[in-house]
């Protein structure tokens, strides 16, 4: 069994932040200094502790949760505006207006857009609660779908946005808003951009796809772009719709920092607070698992039981490493309660002071702070390092 050296210590300094579990079951403490400093403070929610939960939940949506939101809606925009001016070159290109040259700089340019967009995307990853949660994270997915993913139904729904019709049955007009998620998001925009490969990936082309490989190279190119575009604007729409849900009167911002009040979905503080450290254990199924302990092959994965560069997270824009910077960053921001106000950094390492339990907050942020550095120590991209360390087990 062929393990990669070099990401051993990933894993293993991945899964050392997972000692929010030592908090996450229960705010109850039964020693430490402050345990019987003031008046605890008994919730409906099996809570015994006198530390402020309700501040703590303000801070984390008030200066963690809505800005990484609010920064996706903007980034989501800024995104479909350079696909935009990308396809407009693609075009140009196409009718022999412009050189190749300025369609591979506006292609590096929109390729970039994808990644900053995504680098603030897989901080909300950590964030999966109310909107995101419900339906079994039916809106998440609709931006996020990975793991599910679909090269060949990006492909077909390229086709069918540029006839205007799902496989040429007229009686079919085209709606991405009717389409799955794997064809939709960013994981179909990874596709769309980055990948080099021209001819369509089904194993059997259907109607639609029936002259696609026969096409100009130029002619694909635009389809492309402009399903691309379709996608980045579908991915918009999505963002408004999270904001929505999640900002105002009624939405679940709100009802996160207001719980524990008459009237209130949840019925304590400490209630509210488990919701978060519920998101929070991505870091373990997701990160550590999906995302580190599979391709390394400690489960079985396309490749058996060894490591696998193809179940690797983004093989198309060997985006994996920056997603789990993103997503440690996250998972720090929501621990420390450090986010846009300097002044209120109320977080899950100041519960751990509180209750005498310092020595687990250092070995939380040490676990993220070695995490970051076998990432930052791993040559190239995790695709290259699977690979080229295969021998070092």
């Amino acid at each position: 069994m062929l393990r990669s050296a070099k990401l051993k210590p990933l894993a293993l300094a991945t899964s050392l932040i997972l000692g929010l579990a030592a908090c996450s079951e229960s705010t109850s403490s039964s020693q430490g200094e402050n345990f019987d400093g003031g008046t605890p403070v008994v919730d409906n929610g099996g809570s015994t502790t006198s530390f402020d939960e309700t501040a703590l939940l303000a801070n984390l949506v008030d200066n963690v949760m809505t800005p990484t939101f609010v920064s996706f809606k903007e980034q989501a925009e800024k995104n479909s505006t350079t696909l935009a001016a990308y396809c407009d070159v693609e075009k140009s290109v196409a009718a022999g207006e412009s050189e190749e040259q300025a369609r591979l700089d506006a292609l590096a340019v929109a390729q970039s857009s994808w990644r900053i967009t995504t680098a603030i995307w897989q901080q909300a990853e950590l964030m999966q609660v109310g909107p995101l949660a419900t339906n079994e994270g039916e809106l998440r997915n609709l931006i996020y779908s990975w793991p599910a993913k679909s090269t060949c139904g990006v492909d077909q729904d390229t086709a069918y946005f540029e006839d205007g019709v799902i496989n040429l049955d007229e009686s079919r007009p085209y709606d991405i808003k009717n389409r799955t998620a794997t064809r939709r998001g960013l994981v179909s925009l990874e596709h769309l951009l980055f990948s080099t490969e021209l001819d369509h990936s089904c194993s059997i082309a259907n109607d639609a796809l029936a002259d696609w490989n026969s096409r100009t190279d130029g002619e694909r190119r635009v389809a492309r772009c402009e399903f691309a575009l379709e996608v980045a604007n579908d991915l918009v729409d999505n963002s408004k719709v999270l904001l929505e849900k999640w900002q105002g009167e009624t939405g679940y911002a709100l009802e996160l920092k207001k719980a524990g009040e008459p009237g209130n979905s949840f019925d304590s503080a400490h209630a509210a607070v488990n919701v978060i450290t519920n998101a929070m254990f991505y870091a373990d199924k997701q990160l550590k698992d999906q995302k580190l302990a599979l391709p390394l092959g400690y489960f079985s994965n396309s490749c058996g039981l060894e490591a696998c560069a193809e179940d690797v997270e983004s093989p198309v824009a060997a985006n994996s490493l920056a997603n789990m910077k993103a997503n440690l960053a996250a998972f720090e921001k929501l621990f420390t309660g450090n986010g846009t106000a300097a002044e209120n950094t109320t977080g899950f390492d100041d519960f751990l002071d509180f209750e005498s339990g310092s020595d687990i907050k250092e070995a939380m942020l040490k676990g993220i702070q070695d995490s970051n550095a076998a990432i930052d120590a791993i040559d190239g991209n995790l695709q290259q390092a699977l690979v080229n360390e295969k021998e070092k087990s």
